[in-house]
């Protein structure tokens, strides 16, 4: 380990040579936008994750780091091609702030590997080769904050979006600010929104901040919320904020990996069923003072 690593490698080097099931990714990677139109897959997001972990500690220096297909594989949920995921992988552009090298401040477009290589036989001692480019081992050593997140919980999560939210949340929630303001586009693109889905913000925020929201909710050692702030009726930006649970709920939590997955998806909606209901009974009781405001359409929706 170089004297000159900062303090992400030093955890991350820490972490897989005590053993722990855990990713520790730059701050610089878990909250950054992905390149416009570019929204990608829970399983290449998944994928992208465990070969952090597999680098761990070395991700900063010029080499070729290996890991097993069948390592690869718990990233699957179902039967997709392994190569289709990898080059998915291969093309992820994330597009974050940086200094030019007069040192001006600019913005960053890249990838982050310059080679990622898959045997083509599919036996169990098969491998997958990698290295990660000079501006992302750049950015590897550098890094002096991070997302510590536990490989469990994100490999659970079945909302890309709750993937990506987590890394936030992992990111933010042990820090004295735990929270983040950002446009709705700025935040669709850190999200990796596909471009036309989910234009209407009622739609946005049911599909994805309620969905992720109640899978981060049931699993995660955090919870999160946000407040929309508006410009006349406009939401014009979102601040997300993240904080530790209860020590009771940290442990449903933990206790919710000790049982079956078969059987998750309907204790997470038994979960989230009673916020359901207080947001039904407040959306009838809104709905019923507005009946007697004349001139109003309550079929109106609005746009960000």
């Amino acid at each position: 380990m170089s004297p000159n690593v900062e303090r992400t490698m030093k955890a991350a080097f820490s972490a897989k040579v005590e053993g722990f099931d855990r990713i520790i990714k730059p701050g610089e990677l878990a909250d950054v936008k992905f390149g416009r139109g570019q929204s990608p897959s829970l399983v290449a997001r998944r994928t992208l994750n465990i070969l952090i972990r597999e680098a761990g500690g070395d991700a900063w220096k010029d080499t070729t780091h290996r890991i097993l297909k069948k390592i690869i594989r718990q990233a699957h949920k179902g039967n997709e091609r392994l190569s289709d995921t990898l080059d998915e992988v291969a093309s992820i552009l994330l597009v974050c702030e940086t200094i030019s090298s007069r040192g001006r401040a600019a913005i960053s477009r890249s990838g982050l590997f310059e080679d990622l290589i898959e045997e083509i036989e599919d036996s169990d001692g098969a491998w997958i080769e990698y290295r990660f480019n000079a501006h992302a081992r750049r950015l590897f050593g550098a890094s002096k904050h991070y997302a510590d997140m536990d490989s469990a919980v994100l490999f659970s999560f079945e909302s890309k979006y709750a993937v990506t939210l987590y890394e936030l949340g992992c990111l933010y929630f042990k820090r004295h600010t735990k929270e983040l303001e950002v446009t709705v586009p700025e935040l669709r693109e850190r999200l990796g929104i596909e471009k036309g889905r989910y234009k209407d913000y009622a739609q946005f925020k049911r599909r994805v901040l309620k969905q992720a929201k109640h899978e981060i909710d049931h699993l995660a050692d955090f919870t999160f919320n946000w407040q929309e702030i508006k410009q006349g009726r406009r939401i014009i930006r979102v601040r997300l904020q993240f904080w530790k649970k209860k020590p009771e709920d940290i442990a449903s939590a933990a206790d919710e990996f000790k049982r079956h997955k078969t059987g998750r998806k309907a204790r997470r909606d038994k979960t989230a069923e009673k916020i359901i209901e207080d947001e039904k009974e407040a959306a009838e009781l809104l709905q019923m003072s507005l009946q007697n405001a004349p001139g109003l359409d309550l079929d109106d929706h609005i746009p960000y």
